[in-house]
């Protein structure tokens, strides 16, 4: 039995849940969809109603997706 990897109550992953996707904390919704939603054109508020996702969870999300990629600079310099 595969333990869930939880991040600060924001994301979590089980490799046995949903594929190994990363998903929303406490949901079986991949975080890789509000991406692909706000490609298409979304909003992240009608993302966050259309899915029952926090308004405060989904911004947290972006802002460390935000700093991931700030990381990936920092490593390379």
């Amino acid at each position: 039995m595969a333990l869930d990897k939880v991040y600060k109550d924001l994301i979590w992953q089980n490799p046995d849940r949903v594929s190994g996707a990363i998903c929303f904390y406490g949901t079986r919704l991949p975080v890789k969809h509000m991406f692909e939603h706000l490609e298409g054109g979304y909003k992240l508020d009608e993302f966050c109603s259309v899915f029952n996702v926090p308004l405060a969870q989904a911004k947290a999300v972006l802002d460390l997706a935000s700093k991931g990629l700030d990381t990936l600079f920092e490593e390379a310099a």
